[in-house]
């Protein structure tokens, strides 16, 4: 009998084991505070303006125009309204504006919030790199729907309200071309297009993004310890730096942060180097991990102990990131540091100078601007670009002006820059006459010519209307004793036009001195030596049979092949 009881007990245990182990399906019936909307401040505003609503905001955590969030969220101490900021990439046509909180309830408005876009404008556009970017900067230029170069669309790379950075990556641009970019914006605005944009080789320039270099004398750093800002030698120079003398708990917890509420701006780096120069007391040591308060953090050794010495630590910004539930965004990054002691033990003793994000490496050395990757061959070499005005005098034959800065300004605009020169009747020349004694040159002796395979020279002129001109390019080589000459006879009919030929592969009538047995050599060809220096460039303008002179000179460059 006692062992059947002994059964039944374990049956009965087993049971009750079994019901209690079973899925609670019951449904309860939680009144989850709902949001409610009673007022809008308005339905129609710009982009990035601030807008209230009032009504019943309890635990309110996100604003919707549509499925697109609102920025800025704050809502009133009362929860009886909020300010919210209308996002700028939201529908244009409008949206409902969304509210929800915490327990996933929401409200919706019934009408439509229709955003007013602000115009945009440009007010520059930096030369093209082959092969990377260019930026456009302006107002509201985030808003540009297209950008094309030379009627090609190119992409985006990044973008602020005041600039955008555009890959020209897979276009077939050469070095010296001259290109337009023309725009067009979410409002319809008439952009002028930008016309001539110069086309230079890839290049990288040092630059820089300070998250925290204490010049104000400030920190941001809360938790244990002693901080403060001190003035002192940094690696030679004298500045100011954070300094942190407190105790540590190896990896339990940490002395404590510092954190920046600021996004740093990486769009203009190509290579963004997170950076920093630490230093602890010879005989102590310390650390901290670098966090980006959305769950990631990275590490830099686990413990700093330099002896006393400035370090100078510089890693990419992108690697070496752990935890978080989504990869490392740069866009959303607002650099946290975490002073967990961690192999420094219980020391957490540290000098920080500065905390920035760099283009690429950096050592100490670099300075804003220094040139970093990239070719260092000049785009174009200038020959006559006139800018330099004090260079450009007015010539003068006998006591009438021939040629000067000042002349047609009120007719035209200059082809490329500020300036240009003009040749214009003295009444003193026949038929194809020319003013031999009024010319125009460059010395050239010192010019970078051979860092081109295939030069070309060109430049831009304009005749007045109804009158064809005439121009000589005549060059010098070996001192002027080989010399030869290209002759044009633009009619332009008052509009720029281009003119171009290869220095070194076009055949070219010779003017040499052939009075001498070396100059009748000279004499004989057709061609300029590329492996030979080119004296000067010299520019004759005459008159087009018996049309009158009125010709405007621009933009006399040397590049790597055609221009235009």
């Amino acid at each position: 009998m006692k062992k059947h009881l002994n059964y039944l007990v374990i049956i009965i245990l087993t049971l009750s084991t079994i019901i209690g182990c079973q899925k609670d399906d019951s449904v309860y019936d939680v009144n989850w505070p709902v949001p409610t909307i009673t007022n809008v401040s308005t339905y129609n505003d710009l982009l990035s303006s601030t807008i209230t609503l009032t009504g019943n905001f309890a635990r309110v955590n996100n604003v919707y125009f549509g499925d697109v969030a609102g920025e800025n969220l704050e809502v009133s101490s009362n929860e009886g309204n909020l300010q919210i900021t209308v996002p700028r990439t939201m529908d244009v046509e409008g949206a409902p504006i969304v509210v929800t909180n915490e327990y996933s309830q929401t409200y919706q408005t019934t009408e439509k919030f229709i955003p007013i876009i602000p115009s945009t404008s440009v007010t520059e556009v930096s030369p093209i790199q082959v092969g990377l970017t260019f930026t456009v900067t302006g107002e509201n230029v985030d808003l540009l729907t297209e950008v094309t170069v030379d009627g090609v669309v190119v992409p985006v790379v990044a973008k602020t309200t005041t600039s955008m950075i555009l890959s020209v990556a897979g276009l077939n641009l050469r070095a010296g071309m001259l290109v337009n970019v023309a725009f067009k914006s979410l409002a319809k605005d008439d952009i002028p297009t930008a016309e001539k944009i110069e086309v230079v080789y890839p290049f990288i320039a040092y630059d820089e993004v300070v998250v925290w270099d204490f010049k104000d004398g400030t920190h941001q750093y809360t938790g244990e310890g002693s901080a403060t800002v001190e003035y002192g030698d940094v690696m030679g120079t004298e500045a100011n730096y954070f300094k942190l003398r407190a105790p540590g708990y190896k990896w339990e917890k940490a002395t404590g942060n510092m954190v920046s509420n600021d996004v740093p701006d990486v769009s203009g780096l190509v290579n963004p180097f997170i950076t920093f120069a630490v230093r602890t007391p010879a005989g102590s040591a310390g650390y901290f991990q670098m966090e980006d308060q959305a769950g990631h953090w990275r590490h830099f050794g686990f413990g700093f102990d330099t002896g006393g010495s400035w370090v100078i630590i510089s890693q990419p910004l992108e690697e070496g990131w752990q935890g978080g539930g989504d990869d490392f965004n740069p866009g959303s990054f607002k650099p946290k540091l975490g002073f967990k002691a961690g192999n420094a033990d219980t020391k957490q003793d540290l000098d920080i100078a500065y905390v920035k994000i760099t283009e690429g490496k950096y050592d100490g050395s670099q300075e804003i601007g220094d040139a970093l990757v990239g070719s260092t061959k000049p785009a174009k070499l200038v020959v006559m670009d006139f800018e330099d005005t004090a260079n450009w005098p007015d010539v003068m034959k006998g006591g009438e002006l021939v040629a000067s800065l000042n002349l047609r300004n009120n007719d035209i605009q200059p082809f490329f820059g500020n300036e240009f020169y003009t040749y214009t009747d003295d009444g003193s020349l026949g038929n194809w006459g020319g003013y031999w004694g009024q010319t125009i040159s460059k010395d050239m002796s010192d010019s970078q010519l051979s860092v081109f395979n295939d030069p070309y020279i060109s430049m831009a002129l304009n005749g007045i209307a109804g009158n064809a001109q005439y121009l000589i390019l005549r060059t010098f080589q070996y001192d002027e004793q080989l010399v030869l000459i290209q002759k044009f006879f633009p009619n332009t009919n008052g509009q720029w036009e281009t003119f171009q030929f290869s220095l070194f592969n076009t055949d070219m009538e010779n003017w040499s001195d052939a009075s001498t047995p070396l100059g009748a050599h000279y004499a004989s060809l057709k061609r300029f030596n590329k492996d030979a220096p080119i004296d000067r460039i010299e520019i004759i303008v005459g008159r087009n049979g018996g049309n009158t002179i009125g010709l405007s000179i621009d933009d006399v460059v040397i590049t790597e092949g055609p221009r235009f």
